[in-house]
């Protein structure tokens, strides 16, 4: 009846919805009479109108930022219940109701307790409308004024409480009980035997669960004396009597001793199979590498292959995994020489610079040929026209090599190869080296730039000069100059030297220079990168590298795994398998994702566990 008073301006008939309510207070005054010995059908019917009443007020009151604000709350034995109110010059109006079921361990607070922790929730409850503005805290509980205030030394759980609402500002006010129309809001809780644990005993249930637990000595005997392959090493090291299930064991029998009904072998502890696997998550807390993990166990334990399981759960780390150093590069393969000039060409845009303008460069693979024009936009269209002026006076390529920037894999620029009988190859993204001859040109031009700009020098013209230089200049693996090679005759400069037009060398001397120095270079390279054959099969799952980090702790590779759709010598395609997405990728950009570990029982592993027993013999003799 309080929290109907309260909002009964909005209830149409109020006085005659009340009026069985009201006869039922007028009976007990005086009188100690249990309301359930007079509740009737009038009674009944009144209560369901008015809760139906008070659920269709959807127009109590929307939310005011300039209005008084005043929050109301209450505990009762199982429940908190929270009112949000403001108040203008029409009165109050209610905007919002809360209610809660306390758990198990909350019902056995005391009240006062019981009493702040409503205070605290309902603020907490109410964030979006408390927060930044300055609000009544009412209660029905009187000390809450003083706990609550700057002066107080409340209990240890209180006062945790309390500066969780630091960030507010909030007055706590009290009110008498009979006025709090929180107090049913808190009571329509239904009391359960064992209530269910909330959101947040979960979440630490998980967390206990998941954090690797010390192992007492205690547990590692009792799990001793149930585990059969320790008790098969006993009946072996005392009767002589080895079971072919142990055999990794005999091998060592010189070092293995009981202490108790532990089983030592020299001054190492021997886990028993159950506890295997929280040793190694305790071993690799704190993420050591594989050479690590093993030194930490070798010190203080050990069971045959532990060796192999610690480096299968270091390899099954995904945290390990995703900022691990990337996977090495498959081997060089050279681009076989074209066939005549003008065949194969790569094309790539370098800026802006600092006037604004960029510059295309084009390259002939034959001959290192060379053309740049500059430009001071980069669409599609402006890259066409340019293509367009050069193609005019050298003719179509064969085929066409490029990055993957939006103005070489557009519609429009893919159109234009297509008219023009020209195939289009984009490179893989994130790997210059895939068009490593046109990225070796932008270099060059890129130092003759800077040369210009230290020199104050008009950098268009110091351009100019060093393209006559270079097109007449023998190149280092062709051993002539790129001009001679495409146009069949040397440029003329400002250097004097002898037409000869009626002679054409052969260039089969050239080939074989090409080749050797290619082959030189490949092998100095691979052998610097220490390159690795790595191939990566349809439908293996990888990890893809984070090209885009953000900041320090950014990680090496994306969380997402994805599954490897083609390969063709490191040129690997890909599909998200959250997303769908397809993206191309290098070998080196990808990491394979190991499968989940598992410890091996070594009873149904008997060769494995003679193979490798042999193995730790041997490393012991070596130790």
């Amino acid at each position: 009846m309080g929290l109907v008073n309260y909002v009964g301006k909005w209830i149409p008939h109020l006085a005659t919805v009340t009026e069985p309510l009201k006869q039922l207070l007028r009976k007990r005054t005086g009188r100690n009479t249990d309301i359930q010995d007079e509740w009737r059908e009038d009674q009944k019917n009144a209560f369901n109108d008015l809760k139906a009443a008070l659920m269709k007020v959807p127009n109590l009151g929307y939310y005011n930022p300039h209005d008084k604000t005043v929050v109301i709350a209450d505990a009762s034995p199982v429940g908190l219940g929270a009112v949000l109110v403001q108040i203008n010059k029409n009165g109050p109006r209610i905007i919002a109701f809360g209610n809660k079921t306390l758990s198990s361990c909350e019902r056995r607070y005391c009240q006062t307790e019981k009493e702040a922790l409503a205070l605290v929730w309902a603020v907490e409850h109410f964030n979006m409308f408390l927060y930044g503005k300055v609000f009544d805290l009412v209660t029905d509980h009187k000390p809450l004024e003083v706990i609550f205030g700057p002066k107080a030394k409340p209990c240890a759980r209180i006062e945790r409480w309390v500066l969780r609402l630091q960030s507010y500002n909030f007055k706590v006010k009290y009110s008498p009980g009979k006025t709090n129309i929180a107090d049913p809001l808190s009571r329509l809780c239904e009391v359960a035997i064992n209530p269910t644990a909330l959101f947040e005993d979960h979440v630490h249930a998980v967390t206990e669960s998941a954090r690797p637990v010390a192992i007492p000595l205690q547990e590692i005997t009792e799990s001793s004396l149930g585990d059969a392959e320790i008790q098969k090493v006993r009946e072996g090291l005392y009767n002589g009597n080895w079971d072919e299930t142990v055999k990794a064991y005999k091998l060592f029998h010189n070092e293995l001793c009981f202490h108790g009904d532990i089983l030592l072998r020299g001054t190492k502890i021997v886990i028993p199979t159950k506890l295997r696997q929280r040793v190694l998550e305790a071993a690799h807390e704190g993420h050591p590498g594989i050479v690590a993990m093993k030194g930490r166990l070798r010190t203080k334990v050990w069971w045959p292959k532990c060796d192999r399981d610690a480096e299968n759960i270091c390899k099954a780390c995904k945290g390990c995994m995703l900022v691990s150093a990337p996977s090495a590069p498959n081997p060089l393969k050279r681009r076989d020489l074209p066939s005549e000039p003008w065949v194969d060409i790569a094309i790539d845009l370098m800026g802006p610079l600092p006037s604004g303008d960029y510059i295309l460069v084009v390259v002939d693979y034959y001959t290192r040929y060379k053309e740049v024009k500059t430009c001071r936009t980069i669409t599609s269209s402006e890259i066409i026209e340019m293509l367009k002026d050069i193609f005019s006076r050298l003719g179509n390529p064969v085929s066409l090599t490029s990055d993957n920037g939006r103005q070489f894999s557009s519609e429009d620029f893919k159109s234009f190869c297509a008219e023009r009988n020209i195939r289009l190859y984009n490179t893989i993204p994130y790997w210059p080296q895939q068009n490593g001859e046109v990225e070796r040109q932008n270099r060059d031009i890129l130092k003759r730039l800077k040369i210009s700009q230290v020199e104050k020098k008009n950098w268009k013209e110091a351009l100019r000069q060093y393209m006559v230089m270079y097109n007449s200049t023998p190149h280092t693996v062709t051993g002539k100059t790129p001009a001679e090679l495409f146009f069949r005759r040397q440029f003329r400069d400002k250097l004097p030297m002898i037409q000869d037009m009626t002679h054409l060398s052969e260039d089969l001397e050239m080939r074989d220079r090409d080749k050797e120095l290619k082959e030189k270079g490949k092998e100095y390279a691979d052998r610097k990168r220490r390159a690795t054959s790595c191939e990566f099969e349809v439908g293996d799952k990888v990890y893809v590298k984070n090209m885009t980090k953000q900041n320090k702790l950014s990680l090496n590779y994306e969380p997402e795994t994805h599954t490897v759709e083609a390969n063709k010598g490191g040129d690997v395609s890909l599909r998200n398998d959250e997303t769908g997405q397809r993206i191309r990728r290098n070998v080196v950009h990808l990491k394979r994702v190991e499968g989940q570990w598992k410890v091996l029982d070594d009873e149904n592993n008997v060769s494995d566990a003679q193979t490798n027993g042999k193995n730790d013999e041997n490393e012991s003799q070596l130790e």
